[in-house]
């Protein structure tokens, strides 16, 4: 545990918040996301013993560092054996070798078959620590672009104390990904469908939460990557992946499907840890806003465009804010970007800080047509069935420089979840587990609403 660990938010903000309080903050008052106001280290031998310990014991490692005494020892290892019990892999990310230098980090092994089950299990399980102890109720608000949802209404649908509204874009997501969030029979899940994109309903999240007074009458607190708790617990499974590759001295690079830039940013703060990462690639589709901005330094919207990766169709990527604090230390200059972002959808880094990005980072973008290939190409020649953001990982990886030694692809779902995209390229289903099968059948219990904050905020008030 940490005394002295406490966060900031990246736009200013004069509020300090403990571990505690920036769980169910989420949003900073001033729009802003929070970040620790330093990183925690971990020294090489410690990070070499990571591979004689399970993936419960790293977590530990890793999370204690950004936790105060406010859970204990003891309570957070019990919250994180918890967590990960429902996993369906001993392992819990367990990853797997392709070829001799190429490895998938497999993290659908959650009880929704997508990597956001890694942080949501642990998160519900934290906050009902907290409510429990304090005799509270709260009220999680959120948005997904499709695996966030299902993970978060998992993870919270049993917290007695806490009712659950998650926002999606009305037949923008996968039907797998609908099924899972829209099946759930507890009185505590509220699933609302806006007709928009996916960027319109984090939008609607963040006017919610800029909204300080309705925020604490309405006891709202977010599930998004805009909650640090959230990028914590990704941190966890890059330790984990480079101490089960083993390779001394070797130059890895982690390509990362990504919209939102949460994933990514992970794997970017554990490299701030200490983890010998040679670079993290973003892998974008046709939604291309991170690649532009890295190759061009002109961050500028454009329509969304839907693909059959639509968990990455996204053309506002909240959490490259927090790279940007980062590397510049600057709450003035990140305020400003991010009004210039919402005033008039767009604005330009100096060359100096794309090339400080760019000692960590490459991007690159791929097509519907790359996607389908490598789909095709790996379950013919390795009899593995990619979902397709996995694809976009891998194919994204094969436009990069060929200056590392290791490729590390994050899987990030289950190929299952995409059911109909897949089925159709490889011409079959013996991949769809019963579990998915069964889920079809049941009905779907949601709202649909129009792309409307006030309207959203009535259907809280009138649910809450």
């Amino acid at each position: 545990m940490s005394d002295s660990i406490s966060y900031i938010s990246t736009r200013g903000d004069s509020s300090v918040l403990s571990f505690k309080d920036v769980i169910f903050e989420g949003l900073a008052p001033d729009g802003g996301l929070y970040v620790p106001k330093y990183w925690p280290t971990i020294d090489n031998e410690k990070i070499e013993s990571f591979s004689a310990m399970t993936y419960q014991q790293i977590a530990y490692e890793v999370i204690s560092l950004f936790v105060d005494d406010s859970i204990g020892e003891e309570n957070l290892k019990n919250i994180i054996n918890t967590s990960y019990s429902s996993f369906s892999n001993k392992e819990i990310t367990p990853i797997r070798k392709i070829s001799d230098n190429h490895y998938l980090l497999e993290l659908f092994h959650g009880p929704t078959y997508a990597f956001k089950d890694v942080a949501m299990q642990f998160i519900g399980n934290v906050m009902d620590f907290y409510l429990s102890r304090s005799n509270q109720s709260i009220n999680v608000l959120g948005a997904t672009s499709g695996d966030t949802g299902a993970a978060a209404i998992e993870g919270f649908k049993s917290v007695s104390n806490c009712k659950i509204f998650i926002l999606h874009p009305h037949n923008k997501i996968s039907v797998v990904q609908k099924k899972f969030m829209t099946t759930v029979n507890s009185k505590n899940v509220h699933n609302i469908a806006i007709n928009g994109t996916f960027d319109d309903c984090q939008r609607i999240i963040k006017n919610i939460f800029n909204d300080i007074d309705f925020k604490k009458e309405q006891k709202l607190t977010a599930v998004n990557s805009i909650n640090w708790i959230r990028i914590m617990c990704q941190i966890v499974y890059y330790f984990y992946a480079s101490s089960r590759v083993n390779e001394n001295n070797k130059n890895i690079l982690f390509s990362v499907p990504t919209g939102n830039f949460g994933d990514i940013l992970a794997g970017y703060i554990s490299k701030k840890m200490g983890l010998k990462i040679g670079k993290l690639n973003i892998a974008t589709n046709d939604n291309d806003v991170l690649t532009r901005t890295l190759n061009t330094g002109k961050h500028y919207k454009k329509d969304v465009k839907a693909t059959s990766s639509p968990s990455i169709d996204i053309q506002i990527s909240s959490n490259f804010e927090r790279l940007l604090y980062d590397v510049t230390k600057d709450s003035k200059f990140v305020l400003d970007k991010m009004t210039e972002l919402e005033t008039v959808g767009k604005y330009t880094l100096p060359a100096s800080i794309i090339d400080i990005i760019k000692l960590s980072f490459t991007s690159n973008s791929v097509s519907e047509e790359e996607v389908s290939n490598l789909i095709r190409e790996y379950a013919t020649e390795y009899n593995i069935i990619l979902d397709p953001h996995t694809a976009v990982g891998i194919a994204s990886a094969k436009k990069c420089d060929s200056d590392f030694d290791i490729l590390v692809s994050l899987a990030t779902a289950h190929p299952a979840k995409f059911k109909e995209t897949i089925s159709s390229i490889i011409e079959n289903e013996d991949f769809v587990p019963d579990k998915i099968k069964k889920m079809m059948t049941l009905e779907d219990k949601l709202s649909i609403l129009d792309n409307d904050t006030n309207k959203v905020k009535n259907f809280l008030k009138d649910n809450i």
